[in-house]
């Protein structure tokens, strides 16, 4: 079973968190949790938002797939898309705002949120590990064909999916660069 495409997707996310933490070790705890700016998240509140984007997909994994398989085993011959272009970069150049999160993937105000970063960190890494866990057994052929319905992302398949949550997690690493006047990511190759 080869999930090449997989794989790579999630190396990229565990090498861009690794920049980003980098960067971010060098500010103090007021920093993080301070927003760099009226209606913008704080660093703390992006990493939350980070977490439960995982979380949620992989908890909607865990009753969507098997409902899915079957479907997408009897498509695994044609072909499927194993990229996903930047949806978030297109809508603020479309329309020159940032595509709004959902409710469920709001984070609570950095002042309620008891965690450190660290431990966020963590728990963001376990989530992502389990998630891994789910995909990366898929035989990629079926899941280039177990499509979300999502609309905004263009129906995404698993492949697709797990690629925009490398693409949504640069793109609020490098806002935060921007924010807080640091590089947030090092010389990562382009995700498009």
């Amino acid at each position: 079973m080869e999930n090449s495409n997989i794989n790579r997707h999630f190396k990229t996310l565990y090498e861009q968190r690794k920049d980003f933490l980098d960067a971010v070790s060098r500010l103090d705890e007021q920093t993080i949790r301070t927003s760099p700016q009226a209606g913008k998240w704080s660093i703390i509140e992006t990493h939350y938002h980070l977490y439960l984007m995982v979380k949620r997909l992989r908890q909607l994994n865990r009753f969507y797939f098997p409902l899915l398989k079957p479907i997408a085993r009897l498509r695994k011959k044609q072909p499927y898309s194993a990229v996903s272009g930047d949806i978030y970069s297109e809508e603020a150049r479309r329309n020159k705002k940032s595509l709004k999160a959902p409710a469920v993937l709001m984070p609570p105000e950095g002042e309620k949120i008891k965690l450190s970063l660290a431990e966020l960190t963590q728990m963001t890494d376990l989530e992502t590990k389990r998630l891994e866990e789910m995909t990366v057994c898929l035989d990629e052929r079926v899941a280039g064909h177990i499509r979300y319905p999502d609309p905004v992302a263009g129906f995404p398949n698993v492949i697709q999916s797990v690629h925009l949550l490398a693409i949504h997690e640069k793109h609020h690493f490098t806002l935060c660069g921007r924010y807080y006047h640091f590089r947030a990511l090092g010389n990562l190759e382009s995700l498009e």
